[in-house]
């Protein structure tokens, strides 16, 4: 499980990386503040890496849809889409 979840973090932000000009792009879009309140499940206003890679791992589960433990192309792009917006 944890190898699962440095891959998936690793997934996640090199996705991100490389979609940096479409970031900019949807900063309107993207609400960190709500971000931090979903992840924060010890309430102390921060995330940790933990809390963040259980949302992000979550999320990832929501749109593997078929349970393979791999997106598509059609489900990398819901999820980062997901991502970006700042969570579900």
């Amino acid at each position: 499980m944890r190898c699962l979840s440095k891959a998936l973090a690793l997934a996640a932000f090199s996705a991100a990386a490389m979609i940096a000009p479409a970031v900019h792009a949807a900063e309107e879009t993207m609400d960190a503040g709500r971000f931090v309140t979903m992840c924060d499940a010890d309430k102390d206003g921060m995330v940790s890496k933990a809390e963040m890679m259980k949302m992000v791992e979550k999320m990832f589960d929501k749109h593997d849809t078929k349970k393979q433990g791999k997106l598509d192309k059609k489900q990398a792009e819901a999820f980062l889409k997901e991502l970006m917006k700042g969570g579900g």
